[in-house]
């Protein structure tokens, strides 16, 4: 999952190469639920380079990775901001599973 949202505005997405060095253990604060393949979570990384922040991340429930799709400041604001778009992350994924369960018309 690759598609974060950056404040790019239309320029050209960077690559960014995938190394061990950046990965790092994150403990899950709260998990969401999920939705198909997917779990949404909660996890909060007290070591950001701008300071203490929450992290929506999705995963694949068969793997132990998972992407960053938002980050916001670790304050109340931000983790009712965080819940928000966490909520909103896993009614899509449900939709999007629903649409692949539905069969087609003949």
């Amino acid at each position: 999952m690759s598609n974060i949202i950056r404040p790019t505005f239309g320029q050209p997405r960077r690559p960014e190469p995938v190394s061990d060095d950046d990965r790092v253990e994150v403990t899950t604060q709260r998990v969401y639920g999920e939705a198909g393949d997917h779990r949404v979570c909660l996890v909060r990384d007290d070591d950001a380079p701008g300071g203490e922040v929450y992290k929506v991340v999705v995963g694949r429930l068969a793997g132990q990775e998972v992407s960053t799709v938002a980050i916001l400041p670790a304050t109340a604001e931000g983790e009712v901001d965080a819940e928000m778009v966490a909520l909103a992350i896993l009614r899509t994924l449900s939709l999007i599973d629903e649409d692949d369960e539905t069969p087609g018309i003949a």
